[in-house]
């Protein structure tokens, strides 16, 4: 399997050509950046995504990017700037198409929406509606034929095909400032850095990414606030704690021990939670078996792996399993201690 897990690196430099051959057709200076080309995914993701990413690229050469002329006037530089990225993130593949141009015209597209009977004329809808607008069938913003544009294969075509890998995309535009296309894929595709550790005799990996810190503990070092809640008092913050052992159903009460360990993971901005687990084993890549098709969504189980000695083991989705085992509301945090 680790055979089929190869680097983005080349589907990336074919796109160097994408963005030559597609400012060149519109006359714009465009610079392309990349980051992240060493992450690593299945073969057959990477020869599927360069249709998508292609029609990605060119869309953001081509409607992403103003005019020469208009850049200047607004301050800019007059090289337009194109970044392709990707990362490993929560269990998933993330691969962004972002630009620096104008941002989406919201305005335009709803009205252009109305015009072709797409939603009803003066609807209130958000951004982020006025945005997925994009991706209806035949929905093209171009108003004449040219080269990259009009010629009604739009963003819809890049949906359906990122659908097909089992993955999805977002949009996240500011006016003025630019868009950024993120695909989504899960890990069924990919391979990647994890933590592989104990809980309960059971083997699981945790994404390396996922984690901020580790520490060693001793039972002393954990407060009760309330029925059945631990914290743990780090630099002057109670960090909730979450034993995976109790979580997973492989044991019943929490049993911290000399020498446990917490990993603290940051579900959002400026949180930190504790998961508590018996050992740190290794650090290692792993590659990816998907359960879903299988089992279904198992909440907090991102995927499965099969380490080196043949042993089966659980990956974690540590951000779904703080989210959707324990609950939000008993992560509420108290961000310094009294």
């Amino acid at each position: 399997m680790m055979i089929r897990a190869q680097p983005v690196k080349s589907l990336f430099q074919r796109m160097s050509r994408i963005v030559r051959e597609a400012s060149a057709a519109v006359n714009k200076t465009v610079r392309l950046t990349t980051e992240g080309d060493g992450t690593e995914i299945d073969k057959t993701a990477i020869e599927r995504l360069a249709d998508p990413l292609t029609h990605m690229i060119r869309n953001a050469v081509d409607h992403g990017l103003e005019s020469t002329e208009r850049r200047l006037a607004t301050g800019k530089p007059k090289t337009g700037e194109i970044r392709l990225s990707a990362a490993h993130r929560s269990g998933r593949v993330i691969i962004e198409v972002s630009d620096d141009g104008g941002g989406i015209n919201r305005e335009k597209v709803q009205s252009i929406a109305a015009a072709k009977g797409l939603i009803p004329e003066g609807a209130t809808l958000s951004d982020s509606e006025i945005d997925q607008l994009l991706f209806l069938p035949g929905f093209s913003t171009a108003t004449e034929v040219s080269a990259l544009s009009g010629r009604g294969v739009g963003m819809d075509v890049v949906k359906t095909q990122i659908t097909s890998l089992g993955g999805r995309v977002t949009i996240d535009s500011v006016a003025g400032v630019g868009t950024t296309f993120a695909i989504s894929l899960p890990l069924t595709l990919a391979v990647l850095d994890g933590m592989v550790v104990t809980v309960a005799g059971e083997t699981l990996v945790i994404p390396l990414n996922a984690i901020v810190e580790t520490l060693s503990l001793s039972p002393s070092d954990l407060r009760l606030v309330g029925p059945g809640q631990q914290v743990l008092c780090v630099r002057e913050q109670f960090v909730p704690v979450l034993d995976l052992g109790v979580e997973l159903g492989y044991r019943v009460g929490s049993q911290v021990r000399e020498g446990t360990i917490a990993l603290l993971i940051s579900p959002e901005e400026g949180v930190l939670v504790a998961l508590l687990v018996d050992t740190i084993e290794d650090q290692r890549q792993v590659v990816i078996k998907g359960l879903q098709e299988s089992y279904g969504r198992v909440p907090g189980v991102a995927a499965a792996t099969i380490l080196g000695d043949g042993q089966i083991a659980l990956i974690l989705d540590p951000n779904d399993l703080v989210q959707n085992v324990s609950g939000e509301d008993r992560f509420v945090m108290q961000k310094r201690a009294s």
